[in-house]
């Protein structure tokens, strides 16, 4: 079943004079259960297809739908909705709230949400390995740990969609491995579909399909289907 599917899309910019095509007529088609890394180097417009993908920006041309709702038809209410029970982020720096606890930063996510239990917050923790230190604070933790609560926060109210933008991006490789096993866990257990965005080659380690995008434009590298 398809998740997620894009048709032409583009994604235009203005810089002076110029007109930068950041992201510039993709197709593509996610199934349920993809785990789907996006790779290519800095400006090659992954980061923008990721917001597009988490309807945090609209695109210029072309069309995103996510279980066959068109996304460019949707009211601000109904996508913001979307977000909030279809999708989970999980960012390069963390963003976690450095006065909160890892548990509170999750339970956080729940309040915002509106949705779940805060006791889930205990179990999503220690889905990630990081149920003993709940209680510690994001400058007690090392960039693991805290990356770590950014997956944990990210699961809290039961995506159906994982997005990463650069998930391994501030930590060494033996670490970001660890997060991507953790990924794949979850993507193996639950069906998540996960969409992962890097510069990291290793990450086409975990994927079931790979994608490489230059200059806005994506060529498929990999697909076990």
């Amino acid at each position: 079943m398809s998740v997620i599917e894009l048709k032409d899309l583009t994604k235009l910019y203005k810089q002076g004079g110029a007109t930068i095509r950041a992201v510039d007529g993709i197709n593509l088609s996610v199934q349920e259960g993809d785990f789907l890394v996006i790779i290519g180097p800095s400006g090659s417009g992954k980061s923008t297809l990721l917001q597009l993908l988490g309807c945090l920006d609209k695109p210029t041309g072309g069309e995103i739908k996510i279980e066959d709702k068109e996304i460019n038809r949707l009211s601000d209410g109904k996508l913001a909705e979307l977000r909030q029970h279809k999708l989970g982020f999980i960012f390069q720096s963390f963003n976690l709230i450095p006065t909160l606890t890892a548990r509170q930063n999750v339970e956080a996510a729940i309040a915002k949400r509106g949705k779940g239990d805060k006791n889930k917050a205990l179990e999503v923790l220690e889905k990630v390995g990081l149920s003993e230190r709940a209680n510690h604070l994001p400058s007690l933790l090392s960039g693991g740990e805290q990356q770590r609560v950014a997956v944990a926060r990210s699961l809290i109210n039961d995506p159906e969609i994982i997005l990463a933008d650069e998930p391994t991006g501030n930590l060494d490789s033996r670490t970001g491995r660890e997060i991507l096993d953790i990924l794949k866990s979850l993507n193996r257990e639950k069906k998540q579909t996960v969409i992962i965005v890097t510069h990291s080659d290793y990450a086409k380690e975990f994927a079931n399909k790979v994608v490489e995008m230059k200059d806005g434009k994506l060529r498929l590298e990999k697909d076990k289907g």
